[in-house]
């Protein structure tokens, strides 16, 4: 191989090896109770206006740290349990790119940001099945380690745990 190329080949190698380590990241997003209205009311609100808030500056960061052009969203409703499934569309966007409207119906889920989102599906999957079904395919211990990860309002997904996560929702169907 000529000396020009090896560079770029071991560059090449390098990005596919890391893209093996750090697999495709997915979203489980949890929506919360606020003053303004119930988790399942926030979470047909962000939904219905094809976008979902980022409620701390964690989850933003942890985003425009792991989203890629492939990642998915799952929306975790409190008490409620999975509720849908998205396609997330865009980078993490500034509270700021809200129109006048939404930014003022939305102030608090997108306080830190927004992902614009499409092909929202919905999920009917129980809110004890669905914890069982996290319990289970994130391999955490006991119910409050579940309930501290689930209070942080977001949780990166591999692709095998978010599949494993589909097809136990579909199953509940």
């Amino acid at each position: 191989m000529p000396v020009s190329w090896r560079p770029f080949c071991l560059c090449a190698i390098f990005l596919m090896n890391a893209r093996d380590e750090y697999p495709m990241s997915h979203f489980l997003f949890v929506a919360g109770a606020l003053r303004e209205r119930t988790s399942e009311e926030s979470a047909e609100l962000q939904l219905g206006h094809r976008l979902w808030g980022l409620c701390t500056g964690l989850i933003r960061t942890n985003l425009q740290t792991y989203l890629d052009a492939e990642s998915r969203g799952l929306v975790y409703v409190l008490k409620v349990g999975l509720c849908a499934e998205f396609q997330i569309l865009s980078p993490v966007l500034d509270f700021a790119d809200l129109d006048a409207f939404l930014s003022d119906e939305l102030r608090t889920e997108a306080r830190f940001g927004f992902v614009r989102i499409d092909a929202v599906r919905s999920l009917a999957c129980s809110s004890g099945v669905s914890q069982a079904l996290l319990l289970d395919v994130l391999q955490i211990p006991d119910q409050a380690e579940l309930s501290r990860r689930l209070a942080l309002g977001m949780h990166r997904l591999t692709q095998a745990e978010y599949d494993a996560i589909m097809q136990g929702a579909a199953a509940e169907r």
